[in-house]
């Protein structure tokens, strides 16, 4: 029950993920105007768009107020679907023993991502609430992935692998983690298209006009910075940085692979990791090209988390026996 509870939730998580990549991709981050409920109501008003609602300025827009709310909805069952998981570990039901901190911890995670959640409604999806509710979606995928990965089966028979390579494989976690969160950051600046539709120049150059001393602009608090209130050169040295960091990936993770191929029991994994990157590589530049399509957006999000993750069962496979 424990190890189905755990699958259930991968998939949950992975679907709330999705949810919100497309709620922010499709600027229905402020659909509903408060939270938890949707002015004032734990659905979307059954009112034609454009209806002002007593005590809130903004027309109501129900597609947009729907989007956001299942993916509050969805949100939730995840939580309940984490809770019950340290209820189990609690109760001492995990098959292969599991030590309660990250359960617990990963309890108290997801309370604090519902509160980043409010806080991107009411703080009007200040780019680094957005892009830390982000990060904190894909850790929460991380630790509920990496629960399942120790309910897996024990083998016979360790092999060695190097000191060397495990710390490239840390290293390329590193260097995926700070890609997402500066995807993240493109897209919580709007910056997505600040190259137009130029690949791989940008606006027709091999080095645009650039501001990178404004490009990590925090801004206060209370402003609405929906559609972004950065320059377009600020924004632009923030795409430039997202496609250097993709370079970055690649080529780590392209040494690791070849490091790891030598490795009979790591085969499918270096298939897993090789088929994810070049699909990942293929859905970023078909963002720019076409002009940010919005289910390939929300794809390149998906296959990001799917990427994270098969370096985290790959780390897993590297320091547990075999």
């Amino acid at each position: 029950m424990y190890k189905k509870f755990l699958n259930f939730a991968i998939f949950f998580a992975f679907v709330v993920v999705i949810l919100g990549a497309w709620t922010r991709l499709a600027d229905a981050g402020l659909g509903c105007p408060d939270w938890p409920g949707c002015y004032g109501h734990l659905t979307v008003p059954a009112l034609p768009d454009g209806s002002i609602i007593e005590g809130f300025e903004r027309p109501l827009e129900a597609f947009k107020g729907w989007m956001e709310m299942i993916h509050r909805y969805a949100a939730g069952i995840l939580g309940l679907l984490i809770f019950a998981i340290t209820y189990f570990v609690m109760r001492g039901k995990p098959h292969y023993h599991q030590s309660l901190g990250l359960p617990i911890f990963l309890s108290f995670f997801v309370i604090l991502q519902a509160a980043f959640g409010m806080w991107t409604v009411t703080l009007k999806v200040h780019p680094i609430i957005v892009t830390t509710h982000l990060l904190g979606g894909f850790a929460t995928s991380s630790m509920i992935f990496w629960l399942r990965l120790k309910q897996s089966r024990p083998q016979i028979n360790p092999t060695y692998v190097p000191g060397k390579v495990r710390l490239l494989s840390l290293i390329v976690l590193i260097a995926i983690v700070l890609q997402i969160i500066m995807g993240g950051w493109v897209s919580t600046n709007y910056a997505a298209l600040s190259c137009g539709t130029d690949f791989p120049t940008c606006q027709g150059q091999w080095w645009p006009t650039m501001d990178f001393g404004n490009a990590f602009f925090l801004g206060p608090l209370g402003q609405d910075y929906e559609f972004g209130v950065l320059e377009n050169p600020a924004r632009t040295a923030i795409q430039m940085i997202h496609r250097i960091g993709a370079v970055v990936v690649l080529s780590l993770s392209l040494i690791l692979l070849a490091s790891i191929s030598r490795y009979r029991h790591m085969k499918g994994n270096v298939v897993a990791i090789a088929l994810i990157l070049f699909t990942q590589i293929v859905l970023g530049i078909i963002n720019v090209v076409w002009s940010l399509p919005l289910p390939v957006a929300v794809a390149h999000n998906a296959v990001a988390l799917m990427l994270l993750l098969s370096i985290l069962a790959l780390i897993h496979k590297m320091t547990r026996p075999l």
